[in-house]
């Protein structure tokens, strides 16, 4: 029972910062259905500082649904997503760009041909935050770059050497960095290695690449270690890894080798029908890694991991270059059978491992749809304890 003298309505007295606030935590959909309790929430609901629309936003996905919020929006815009199956949102980049406010941008287009970025797009100077996937980014000739960016994400963006350095090389606040993406998406001559990279880039802390990138990046010289001064990236993550390229297997060993991180977090890509190139089978025995110490790695994460002979050679080599190391986790890939499963974890007990600390864990992925029940598919966990004593979860 309510006190007397207080009234029912406590939420409507709140200052105008927090009901914001508390508006930016709810779905979107619900925060705006508030708009129906009174005339001072539909104003609360016009100044939401973060707009963002999926799938779990808008029950019915309609493009001008979005526009009219946009449309009627009155108060700064901080942050705004978009991650829906669109052909087209040319009528949002014109929009957006009067708010030069904007600080975080978020741009999927899951379905159809890549969207391109308009110009009024590239006016959004204080902008910290970008991701982009599926879009063509093409700025125009005035453009001098987003220099206030920390992260940054391109997945399948269509962006040239010639434009894509130019734009790293003027964000020096950056401190997360993702390039995913193929021959399709990165155009041009990419001539640059990671020592130039990285000189643009040194509060870096985060970096996610797919091979591709990795390759064209290792192209040009890349020394035994990067610079000493790379001291705050910490975490290293590669996307679809082909460890039976010869390649790309040494592209990914020259990255790896080099940047002594804490984590790495690494996707494998599985090719069954391709064979294994002569040059790729012998490529780690054949190597020099003497130099090689990778002091502070903690932890290594290896998903799609298959019993392919290059992808067992590299986890030997960083159980035998890693003193600080303590845990290994390998996701063995699905189409792997038991047979396969039973040889991995033999194999990896006979590793000799730097780490005193080090437990290595091996899992069995499961299938995105599998056709049985879970509990009736073979799921097993192996642990190899430091010890080498083996136990099953």
């Amino acid at each position: 029972m309510e006190a007397q003298g207080l009234p029912l309505d406590r939420i409507s007295s709140f200052p105008p910062n927090i009901i914001h606030t508390i508006l930016t935590r709810m779905p979107l959909r619900d925060a705006f259905r508030t708009s129906t309790l009174s005339h001072n929430w539909r104003y609360h609901c016009r100044n939401i500082p973060k707009l963002r629309f999926d799938h779990q936003t808008l029950a019915v996905k309609l493009f001008h649904v979005i526009f009219s919020i946009l449309l009627l929006h009155q108060g700064p815009i901080l942050a705004f997503s978009l991650a829906l199956p669109l052909t087209s949102c040319w009528e949002i980049d014109q929009n957006l760009s009067r708010d030069a406010t904007l600080k975080e941008f978020t741009l999927r287009f899951q379905t159809g041909e890549a969207h391109k970025l308009l110009s009024a797009f590239f006016k959004l100077q204080e902008l910290t935050v970008l991701n982009l996937f599926n879009c063509v980014f093409r700025p125009p000739v005035t453009f001098t770059g987003f220099n206030r960016l920390v992260k940054f994400s391109f997945h399948h963006v269509i962006i040239t050497a010639e434009v894509f350095l130019p734009l790293i090389s003027n964000c020096p606040l950056l401190k997360d960095f993702s390039l995913i993406g193929d021959e399709k998406h990165l155009l041009g001559c990419w001539d640059s290695n990671f020592l130039e990279l990285f000189e643009y880039l040194p509060l870096l802390t985060h970096m996610c690449m797919s091979s591709y990138p990795v390759k064209c990046f290792t192209t040009g010289f890349i020394p035994q270690k990067l610079p000493t001064s790379l001291v705050h990236l910490k975490r290293l993550d590669l996307r679809g890894q082909r460890f039976g390229i010869e390649d790309d297997l040494l592209s990914t060993l020259s990255l790896v080798t080099s940047c002594d991180v804490e984590i790495i977090e690494m996707e494998m890509e599985n090719q069954p029908t391709v064979a294994m190139s002569n040059g790729a089978m012998n490529l780690i025995d054949q190597q020099d890694y003497s130099y090689v110490i990778l002091d502070h790695l903690r932890v290594i994460k290896i998903t799609s991991f298959t019993n392919m002979k290059t992808g067992m050679d590299f986890v030997k080599l960083v159980l035998a270059k890693s003193p600080m190391l303590k845990k290994v986790d390998i996701h063995i890939h699905q189409q792997v059978d038991i047979h396969g499963e039973l040889k991995i974890v033999k194999e990896l007990i006979q590793y000799p491992r730097a780490s005193a600390k080090a437990e290595i864990i091996i899992n069995k992925e499961q299938p995105l749809c599998p056709k049985v029940p879970p509990k009736a598919t073979h799921m097993q966990t192996w642990v190899i304890q430091p010890q080498n004593a083996v136990r099953r979860a």
